[in-house]
């Protein structure tokens, strides 16, 4: 890995500790996609993360932290491309099965704008629809009949001191 790739690691990891909030007392986490298949059970709450690294030097980074209890889904994504303006937001909505419906409310350039994503749970990788451009208006959305074709790897949660 290189530097860069590290440096951006390591900020990942400490921006989601800054924004994740404490556990608490008597409250089990279980942070790995050993057990995830399928998504949970009733009453039940489980954090996950995910990263994706693309880029001729694997220097662009998007980093997902969902806490998922019953079919309620929310939690962090920040796409961070190198040497770009980054999206940095939160992502709320539901889950149906493997597949997470959510609404991810973002900053980039000093504004804020939202924007449905589409992801699904698949043998311990997350998968999510691609963004296609509406050419009425120039907005990102995302098409219900789009196949799930950018795959985020599991990693392990930072847990706070």
């Amino acid at each position: 890995m290189n530097t860069v790739t590290r440096l951006s690691m390591i900020c990942l990891g400490f921006l989601v500790s800054c924004n994740s909030g404490g556990q608490k007392e008597g409250e089990q986490s279980n942070d790995t996609l050993s057990q995830a298949d399928p998504l949970l059970t009733v009453d039940q709450e489980q954090k996950y993360c995910f990263l994706r690294t693309e880029g001729t030097e694997q220097q662009d980074s998007s980093f997902l932290q969902l806490t998922i209890r019953n079919e309620t889904v929310n939690g962090i994504y920040n796409v961070i491309p190198h040497e770009k303006d980054a999206r940095r937001g939160t992502v709320l909505g539901k889950a149906a099965g493997e597949v997470l419906d959510l609404v991810w409310t973002f900053t980039q350039e000093g504004m804020q704008d939202t924007l449905r994503v589409v992801f699904k749970l698949q043998n311990g990788t997350l998968v999510r629809k691609p963004f296609s451009v509406d050419t009425s208006n120039g907005r990102q959305v995302t098409l219900d009949s789009s196949g799930f074709l950018e795959a985020y790897e599991a990693v392990d949660c930072v847990e706070e001191p």
